[in-house]
């Protein structure tokens, strides 16, 4: 198959199964939000209670929920605030589309074996994950804390990340992390060949 061919061809798949597989990916991924959220709320006055896959405020459409508690006080003994955050699907699904389509299309030839590139991407994807979809999510709680504490119109670091996410930071970071990626598997190899060149050569 062409090159042309093969790239179009991975690309289209990786859309599909952005758009179908988005609810699955995310009620998979939603321990691993959890868990991530409680770090990032330890701290603050907030307690992540859950994040699940479930409907918005409206109760038409699915989102991936973060169902929190924000007290005035860390030490406050009753809660102040009940936060429910929601980010759509097709934002949830953006990461691993993007991500991964950058690793299978790129020529492994440059880049070593395939599952190396892989075994490489799978931490620097769970930090995207962490300070993309989950900051997403932890906004609200950072936004309620600001009105608790007396600030009417609140515009904290959460909400200025989360505004640069989706005005399209979250595909560059998406594809940034990708050729991250692919240029330390890329040194990977290029270390390896040497290695397997000063061998041959004593020999």
């Amino acid at each position: 198959m062409r090159r042309e061919w093969h790239v179009t061809v991975v690309a289209v798949a990786a859309l599909a199964i952005g758009v179908v597989a988005a609810e699955p990916y995310a009620r998979l991924a939603a321990p691993y939000y959890a868990f991530v959220a409680r770090l990032f709320a330890h701290g603050h006055p907030w307690e992540v209670l859950d994040v699940i896959v479930g409907k918005d405020e409206t109760g038409q459409v699915t989102v991936l929920r973060l169902d929190a508690i924000v007290r005035r006080m860390r030490d406050d003994p009753a809660p102040a605030a009940i936060v429910n955050s929601g980010l759509h699907l097709g934002a949830v699904a953006q990461n691993p589309v993007i991500f991964w389509s950058v690793l299978l299309l790129w020529p492994v030839r440059l880049i070593g074996p395939r599952w190396r590139v892989l075994l490489v991407g799978a931490p620097l994807f769970l930090g995207l994950e962490a300070v993309t979809t989950v900051c997403q999510l932890l906004n609200p709680l950072a936004d309620a804390s600001a009105v608790l504490a007396g600030d009417a119109v609140p515009f904290t670091a959460w909400e200025g990340w989360s505004r640069f996410l989706e005005s399209g930071g979250r595909f560059a970071l998406a594809l940034g992390a990708g050729l991250l990626t692919l240029a330390a598997a890329a040194a990977l190899q290029w270390r390896h060949q040497r290695m397997l060149s000063a061998a041959s050569t004593k020999l």
